[in-house]
């Protein structure tokens, strides 16, 4: 019989024309792979989501496929409700039509240096509003507590950020209709000139955010609204196992808290140690992550308090990388 030559496959032929290709036509078929490989990467991520799930309408688990979006995800439709639904539909990501160019914003959030909401707006090609709500839709899918609680020592602490009222119209609407909204309690910041606010300003507008943090890694920044005892103890007792060692620097709070929950304490007044302190007892690990907190913070000049949480839920997350974040959207 005659020796027929073995027919080459389409991917083998598109790579002989690649060898082909102009200089300046590879950077447009780089360009093009690129697109590809997100909108491919996005794809698989979406699928994968909603391998398990139930549908989303009606809760049942008896379902079949139904073809391809337009996007190319994989559509079900259950056998139940008669409804079709993809791996899109009842999540945080819903709604959102380049669901590619989402998971690179969440790439660029998690990454080494994320960019501000104009700059990696014009790097997508996309509204720098659109990137705003996509943050605000990561920002509200982070878990908000830590998934275990802190065990061994403890260290706890607060640091303070300065009130911010981006986006706020609070010194706009007195000036149209003084009789409807009243004067702000304050000036916006820098009405308060070179000399800066006086310091009774400063302190009464200082937003307190508790961070806690044990030997083994584990570490979780929370907005609070003061620092009393009562919501100091709301958001500290709920991470804490019940056999923890609590260390704090000399805040009465801490030691009433600790005593009052049966956990064991040691105060650390900042500069003073005894021959008695062992040296296991300090909070470098809470004052790192405190610096840390501030240097995250640096780029953004001072996020709206109303967001306050959500940035302290973005910085522990990074410890994670993209891809539960995304996956978080997908749930």
């Amino acid at each position: 019989m005659p020796n027929h030559p073995k027919r080459r496959s389409k991917l083998d032929r598109l790579l002989d024309q690649i060898k082909r290709l102009a200089p300046n036509q590879i950077a447009e078929a780089e360009r093009a792979l690129k697109e590809a490989r997100q909108h491919a990467e996005a794809r698989v991520e979406i699928d994968g989501a909603a391998v398990d799930r139930a549908c989303p309408w009606c809760g049942g688990d008896d379902r079949r496929k139904w073809g391809r979006t337009e996007r190319g995800e994989q559509r079900w439709r259950c056998k139940d409700c008669k409804r079709t639904w993809s791996g899109l539909t009842g999540t945080p990501a819903a709604g959102v039509h380049r669901p590619d160019l989402l998971l690179e914003a969440v790439r660029d959030m998690f990454g080494d240096a994320p960019l501000s909401c104009r700059k990696l707006a014009r790097k997508l090609g996309i509204s720098r509003d659109t990137v705003w709500r996509w943050r605000m839709r990561v920002l509200s899918a982070l878990p908000s507590a830590p998934v275990e609680v802190f065990q061994g020592i403890v260290e706890a602490d607060e640091t303070f950020q300065r009130e911010s009222r981006k986006g706020s119209r609070e010194w706009v609407r007195p000036h149209r209709a003084p009789n409807l909204h009243p004067q702000p309690p304050r000036q916006r910041w820098r009405d308060y000139g070179r000399q800066g606010p006086p310091q009774a300003i400063v302190r009464r507008f200082l937003k307190p955010v508790l961070g806690v943090a044990d030997r083994s890694g584990r570490a979780n920044l929370t907005y609070i609204p003061d620092t009393r005892q009562p919501t100091i103890a709301a958001a500290l007792l709920p991470q804490v196992a019940p056999d923890a060692l609590l260390l704090s620097d000399g805040a009465p709070q801490y030691q009433a808290i600790a005593t009052a929950a049966g956990l064991g304490y040691w105060m650390l007044v900042g500069g003073r140690r005894s021959f008695r302190t062992p040296a296991t007892y300090h909070l470098n690990t809470i004052n790192s992550l405190h610096a840390r907190w501030k240097e995250f913070l640096k780029p953004f000049r001072g996020p709206a308090t109303r967001n306050l949480d959500g940035y302290a839920r973005w910085l522990i997350a990074r410890r994670e990388g993209y891809l539960p974040a995304f996956r978080r959207l997908l749930a």
